[in-house]
């Protein structure tokens, strides 16, 4: 949907629409920060019509990644503390989460625009900890992501990440960040990580 909801934006304001490769590119970083990047002084027009759009589209054609809420479940069988972090504008995400009834799996969930940076930089995570109800340590996070957004967050923030890369061709970030596990879907991922809560 976002990719549908920026391509909205970029039609309206006369620039060409992204492929899905460019798009991938584009969202390192979050709204607040790549907008003024690529519209200038229409940065605020800009996300004024995206939001519009993500208002009007959003929980309509919410759709989740096959696996999703059985990885949730696994995690949650086993104790360990989760949180949610997002370049999605705050708001925007807690009305997805309240909306799916996601809320029972986090002790925190945060959106851009809430910490001082946002996703690539490490503090919207950090600030997501001090503010879980188990003040989990850094040293025992394990990041969980699929952008590279999310991969520059945990290095900045200095904990080890679990790298979802859906397409084959992401081998170039691994190659940069060297995440600490990999997987192609979220089975494989579950896998992952119920391997590596049990130490």
């Amino acid at each position: 949907m976002l990719f549908a909801a920026h391509n909205h934006v970029r039609g309206i304001l006369g620039h060409f629409l992204w492929t899905r490769e460019e798009y991938a590119k584009a969202i390192v970083f979050s709204t607040r920060e790549l907008y003024p990047k690529l519209y200038g002084d229409r940065a605020l027009e800009a996300q004024e019509i995206l939001y519009a759009f993500i208002q009007e589209n959003h929980l309509q054609q919410l759709r989740l990644i096959d696996g999703a809420r059985e990885l949730l479940d696994a995690v949650a069988a086993t104790g360990a503390p989760m949180g949610l972090v997002s370049n999605k504008r705050n708001d925007v995400l807690r009305r997805e989460v309240e909306h799916l009834g996601w809320d029972k799996y986090f002790g925190v969930y945060i959106g851009a625009g809430v910490a001082e940076k946002d996703k690539p930089s490490g503090a919207p995570l950090l600030y997501a900890l001090a503010r879980h109800p188990k003040s989990p340590k850094i040293e025992h996070v394990l990041y969980i992501g699929d952008t590279e957004s999310d991969l520059g967050c945990a290095q900045d923030a200095g904990c080890k990440v679990a790298f979802l890369m859906h397409e084959p061709h992401r081998h170039d970030l691994v190659s940069k960040y060297a995440p600490a596990y990999t997987a192609y879907n979220l089975g494989e991922l579950k896998d992952r990580i119920l391997a590596y809560l049990a130490g």
